[in-house]
């Protein structure tokens, strides 16, 4: 062969040499020679990115330097495939960084042939696939999270439209996943409800919405009190396109401050008010007659059922109970929905009317409501007829506290008793004016 030809060769082969050598030092993955027992051969600029060991310190070393203590046994192996020819493709392991950090990699390991066909080493190629494993693993968590939570988690387009729905959302609202997707979200719509796009608006707005409470409907059309949090979803550019919304079922806790409530704020036996949510009401009431928001003046009464203790000891507290439960339920049968009707203590009772009231008109709703407790009722097989001794206060021409409205209230029904009972009185100027029925 001529010498220019010898030549020429030499420099293509030079030339395919470095360009070999540029591609695997300008390689973003790791691409490492290694004899059949492990020893590394060659180890390029991104196995020391990777890894955190210089080619110094790794050339001559085992391999296994950078396997953790969990892994050792991957190497031998991963040998033992290379001596019959075999290729490692895609093995996704994990490895250790110089600083004990451990990193998610992707090898491929192939056998290196001599000119005779013999194996003589292995090359590997290793990427760093932490990020996309962290990923994946977040995506997953993420996954078994929606699909385990008790709450519904699903989320809508811009036009309403359910694009996804977990398990949560199945339990709490009655459709199945294949059944509502693709549907409008209204579907979900309490009818009564006047903001039932609030949520929707805010997301198209790019808003968030944090524990807004609200009611929706479930498959059957029962209406349910939840709690959302609803966030808008952004695309790459930051353009929203859609919403997510976590709904908590809260009809539970609501019944049960509602019950709790109650049980503050009326009385057990009667299921009337009870003295403190009077108290308050009064006292609201009072400030709005100082205001002149919505009348002139209050009007009390004051009622104490006559000789009650007679039934007490006669027939016994139980009996006496369903006397109080009579009476209760006449006076909220004669009074208006808007009077205020409360078991103020024992067998007293209090209402406050509400309304302007001319005093015939008072007259005669006082006389139908004595008249009312007169007519017998059957208790037990005992036919009870019952008399109530009334004060009549006003506010605020007899009082300006509440305590010294109470106070008269008191003292003009304690006059209607000392009067005879079965009538009522008003407290006028330090002194009461008796009304006996005819």
């Amino acid at each position: 062969m001529p010498v220019t030809q010898k030549r020429q060769d030499h420099n293509i082969s030079l030339f395919k040499e470095n360009i070999y050598q540029s591609i695997i030092d300008s390689s973003f993955d790791a691409i490492i020679c290694k004899t059949l027992d492990g020893t590394i051969l060659s180890w390029n600029p991104a196995a020391e990115r990777i890894f955190g060991y210089t080619a110094d310190e790794m050339i001559g070393e085992y391999m296994i330097k950078v396997f953790p203590e969990n892994k050792l046994h991957e190497e031998a192996e991963i040998l033992k495939k290379l001596g019959r020819g075999e290729v490692v493709e895609h093995f996704q392991t994990i490895r250790k960084h110089k600083s004990g950090r451990l990193i998610d990699v992707s090898v491929t390991i192939s056998p290196v042939f001599d000119a005779l066909g013999t194996i003589v080493a292995a090359s590997q190629v290793a990427r760093d696939i932490t990020e996309q494993v962290k990923a994946i693993r977040l995506s997953q968590e993420c996954r078994a999270i929606v699909e385990t939570s008790e709450d519904a988690i699903y989320s809508i387009s811009l036009d309403g439209t359910l694009t996804s729905w977990n398990i949560g959302a199945e339990h709490i609202f009655g459709y199945t996943a294949k059944q509502i997707l693709g549907k409008s979200i209204s579907i979900l719509h309490d009818d009564d409800d006047e903001q039932a796009d609030f949520v929707l608006e805010n997301i198209k707005a790019g808003k968030s919405l944090e524990h807004y409470k609200t009611t929706r409907k479930n498959k059957e059309g029962k209406i349910i009190n939840v709690s959302e949090t609803a966030s808008p979803l952004f695309d790459q550019n930051h353009n929203v396109i859609g919403g997510s919304i976590i709904a908590r079922d809260i009809t539970h806790d609501i019944e049960t401050q509602q019950l709790i409530w109650k049980q503050a704020n009326y009385d057990n036996l009667t299921g009337l008010a009870n003295r403190d949510l009077f108290l308050k009401s009064l006292s609201h009431e009072m400030e709005m007659v100082q205001d002149s928001i919505s009348r002139d003046n209050l009007v009390l009464l004051f009622l104490d059922l006559d000789n009650f203790k007679d039934f007490n000891d006669n027939y016994g507290h139980d009996f006496g109970d369903e006397v109080l439960r009579h009476a209760a339920e006449v006076l909220t049968k004669t009074c208006r929905n808007a009077d205020l009707i409360a078991r103020y203590a024992g067998d007293e009772f209090i209402i406050l009317l509400s309304g302007e009231f001319p005093q015939k008109d008072l007259k005669r709703f006082l006389d139908r409501l004595i008249s009312k407790l007169n007519v017998p009722y059957p208790i037990n097989g005992i036919d009870c007829r019952l008399s109530v001794s009334i004060g009549i206060v006003q506010y605020p021409n007899d009082a300006d506290a509440i305590s010294d409205l109470l106070k008269k209230a008191d003292q003009a029904m304690y006059a209607a008793k000392a009067a005879g009972r079965n009538q009522y009185q008003y407290y006028v100027d330090g002194h009461s004016t008796n009304v006996v029925l005819d």
